[in-house]
């Protein structure tokens, strides 16, 4: 598990030589493009650089985040490991110079969604003109709600479209012969519809073998929780699964249901009838805290999509690797078989690891998914400079 093992002092040095960097390439765009510069008005090159460059360079220029990873030094600094980075040991936020930080609020703020950074910026409303984070003390005094809030916290922030498609892209590969991981968006309803349609298709086809699909889902357009299913579907009897194993994500005292199984049970009704609540049995994995209010909002966890993605991944390598414990085995263990494969919250005894150590692997996973959005526009503009050229 990659993790910074330098001092604060040491990434403040990185952070100044970012920042210069960062500096010499708006002294060249400035300028190159003067007639751009459109908040400068009477500040110097020194304080104009300070204040309102960087948005001026956001406002005016198409694609600008591929156009800053076009600097190599920049590109490296934003795209770096989690190596690279010091988090602060108590709310889990990334020390970053306010040149950084401005850089991601603005993409957020300014750019497409394609080019919103997950996790590494705050909502455009938390934002100062020139792209800093506002002091909370800014807020208005009757804010209490905004002030309370998960998304002033890197480790606590929801995810974004960009880290559905990150887990999606990795959890679709799995797919193989009878085995479909469906990763869209959209929610249950329309993807049980959807795989009672494909059997129907396979039937037609004269496919006679089990079919077998892992699902990830938000539960309904009312409730947008994450969660995991593996259905298990007959071509001859495309109406009704042979079997169904839910995941759900929420901490829970076993051996009860977890708060969102009315969902789970509700949705699956509506797609094969009531008759289903008598097979649906729960797979789930205590692995998400409960949020509670006057608790610090960096202790929040908002990281259900990467225990779904886990829960996901963890469903597919069991089809592939032992189909007959997917459809013969009791609940406790497939249960059990997951977790020697969800190494990321479990123990080598199968013992859920520390919350503590949990918040730290998801906090290293929301830097990957910032790193590989980086890496994905970096890419975009070298392919888009070579077909310039």
């Amino acid at each position: 598990m990659d993790f910074f093992n330098g001092t604060k002092e040491i990434a403040e040095i990185t952070n100044n030589c970012f920042e210069k960097e960062v500096y010499k390439f708006l002294m060249t765009w400035i300028e190159e493009h003067k007639d751009a510069t459109l908040l400068q008005f009477n500040q110097s090159i020194d304080e104009y650089l300070a204040n309102d460059a960087l948005r001026d360079f956001f406002l005016t220029t198409e694609f600008p985040m591929q156009r800053l990873l076009e600097n190599r030094f920049i590109a490296s600094h934003l795209g770096r490991s989690s190596l690279g980075v010091y988090f602060d040991p108590i709310t889990g936020d990334p020390f970053l110079s306010a040149v950084e930080q401005r850089i991601y609020n603005l993409a957020r703020r300014l750019g497409s969604e394609l080019m919103h950074i997950p996790f590494r910026s705050v909502h455009p409303n938390k934002q100062t003109e020139a792209g800093d984070t506002a002091n909370i003390n800014t807020y208005p005094t009757e804010s209490e709600e905004v002030r309370y809030n998960s998304g002033n916290h890197f480790a606590s922030r929801p995810a974004n479209r960009n880290v559905f498609d990150e887990n999606s892209k990795r959890c679709i590969a799995k797919s193989a012969g009878n085995l479909l991981v469906i990763f869209k968006r959209g929610f249950l309803e329309d993807r049980l519809l959807e795989i009672r349609k494909l059997t129907a298709e396979k039937h037609e086809a004269g496919e006679t073998a089990l079919q077998f699909f892992v699902i990830y889902s938000r539960h309904s357009l009312t409730e947008g929780h994450f969660g995991t299913s593996l259905v298990v579907m007959n071509p001859a009897n495309p109406d009704f699964p042979e079997r169904v194993l839910v995941c759900d994500t929420l901490l829970k005292e076993l051996p009860h249901h977890p708060r969102w199984w009315n969902h789970f049970v509700a949705e699956y009704s509506n797609v094969f009838g009531n008759a289903i609540a008598e097979i649906l049995e729960d797979l789930s994995h205590p692995l998400q805290k409960v949020n509670i209010k006057g608790d610090n909002p960096y202790r929040h966890d908002w990281d259900c999509p990467y225990y779904a993605a886990s829960m996901a991944d963890a469903l597919a390598d069991l089809v592939k690797a032992n189909p007959k414990l997917v459809m013969e085995g009791s609940v406790i263990e497939i249960h059990d078989a997951m977790k020697h494969i969800m190494t990321d919250y479990y123990q080598h005894n199968q013992e859920i690891k520390e919350r503590q150590e949990i918040q730290f692997t998801n906090r290293l996973k929301r830097w990957r998914s910032g790193t590989q959005v980086i890496e994905n526009l970096a890419t975009e503009s070298i392919l888009k400079s070579q077909k310039l050229n």
